[in-house]
């Protein structure tokens, strides 16, 4: 068994007034063990700016999104990942969701309708 850690920032703050801008509530986070799709969520307030899995030594990918009291996405969600994690050492992500304004940079792209 390792630690995976990820900690997050909103326009590169950890300040909990970023959170409430976006109408975040919590964190919603979500690793995908690569050899064995095996799921980790784990859901944490929104102003803690960090969040710690002890998952298998292993591969895995993710994603991480701001949830509003009810647990809907008030964001895309942001990858995190591909990682290792090891029992041996510990594993941590850095995530920057766009603070309240800024453009999305990991939205998807429509194509305009013809």
């Amino acid at each position: 068994m390792g630690f995976a850690t990820v900690q997050w920032s909103i326009g590169d703050k950890t300040d909990a007034a970023q959170c409430k801008a976006r109408g975040a509530q919590a964190v919603e986070l979500v690793l995908i063990n690569t050899k064995n799709n095996e799921i980790t969520r784990q859901v944490v307030p929104c102003d803690r700016f960090d969040a710690s899995v002890q998952v298998a030594a292993d591969k895995y990918v993710g994603t991480i999104s701001l949830v509003d009291e009810n647990g809907k996405a008030v964001s895309e969600p942001l990858p995190v990942g591909p990682f290792d994690v090891s029992a041996s050492e510990a594993t941590t992500r850095k995530v920057t969701f766009p603070a309240e304004g800024q453009r999305d940079t990991h939205r998807r792209h429509e194509r305009p309708r013809r």
